[in-house]
């Protein structure tokens, strides 16, 4: 190995983070506006599987959490191991927005889009298919599947398979008999299925 060689065995990472700091302080915005095509397709490519309204409203923040990853990835990208930036950031730009959709799904019921996260538990529990995760996922008929339930029948079921709850507990909190949301529940589950049978028959 020659000199140079050793030479920059020592100090080769502390010299490419040191450009990557100075990159990122003074040239993100050039940064970004060279990938940005990029990442804008990535973005558009990911929302065509959300449903419609929630690709909409949150198409923006989709758009900042790419831009803030693919900067987080210049940070541990290696050119030594890869010359290219764009596979690891394409990896890391979709994992993020998959996680951002995940947690505004679960942590705020408020959302408009509620039904995205407790549909999905009804698709899963209804099917028992692994290869059904990824249709759930990107949101892909699950406003259908739950909209063949009254209002009622969607608390029984979100109840029961989301949070767990007993079928005396539901009855409890709904002031009903525990025999009568086990018809409610097995009912809207068989609507559910005829449903889910026909959108897979189109």
């Amino acid at each position: 190995m020659s000199t140079i060689d050793t030479t920059w065995d020592q100090i080769g990472e502390k010299v490419l983070n040191n450009i990557k700091v100075h990159l990122l302080r003074h040239y993100p915005s050039e940064i970004l506006r060279h990938y940005n095509p990029k990442i804008d397709s990535v973005v558009k490519r990911y929302s065509r599987y959300l449903p419609s309204y929630v690709a909409e409203s949150e198409l923006d923040d989709l758009k900042t959490i790419a831009q803030l990853e693919f900067l987080e990835t210049l940070k541990v990208w290696n050119p030594s191991k890869s010359e290219e930036i764009w596979p690891l950031a394409y990896v890391r730009i979709t994992g993020a927005m998959k996680d951002h959709i995940r947690y505004i799904t679960k942590s705020d019921p408020s959302r408009f889009y509620e039904w995205v996260s407790d549909a999905a538990y009804v698709y899963l529990t209804v099917n028992k298919r692994a290869d059904f995760e990824h249709q759930i996922e990107n949101g892909l008929h699950l406003k259908q599947a739950m909209e063949v339930l009254d209002l009622r029948e969607k608390k029984i079921v979100n109840a029961y398979i989301r949070d767990d709850l007993t079928f005396q507990t539901i009855g409890q909190k709904l002031n009903i008999s525990e025999s009568q949301i086990s018809r409610i529940y097995k009912s809207a589950i068989l609507k559910i299925k005829k449903e889910l049978k026909k959108m897979q028959d189109n």
